[in-house]
């Protein structure tokens, strides 16, 4: 989560938004955990796993970008390091085709 943060921090005032959704978690475990980790973007609550299974998410943690016109440009399964050159300048390439 310190790589999302720090990814966040990085796209501050562009046409970039980071959610993250929790699936199936109490709202008390979710709250300590973003306190904890001092995670400043939005992260909201899949309790039923409905938004999860409108995107096929079947394992944890999945990230899913979605372009500006809300068509999904790619899905990742597993844990990286979200703040890599790489990723910024894919993330970038993403948000200019406005």
């Amino acid at each position: 989560m310190p790589s999302l943060e720090r990814l966040h921090q990085s796209f501050k005032g562009e046409s970039f938004v980071l959610l993250g959704i929790d699936i199936g978690e109490e709202r008390e475990t979710v709250l300590n955990h973003v306190n904890k980790n001092n995670l400043s973007f939005t992260n909201l609550l899949d309790k039923y796993g409905n938004i999860s299974s409108e995107y096929g998410v079947r394992s944890t943690p999945t990230k899913v970008l979605i372009d500006p016109e809300g068509n999904l440009a790619g899905i990742s399964l597993g844990y990286r390091e979200w703040d890599s050159d790489e990723i910024k300048s894919l993330i970038r390439m993403i948000i200019s085709k406005k």
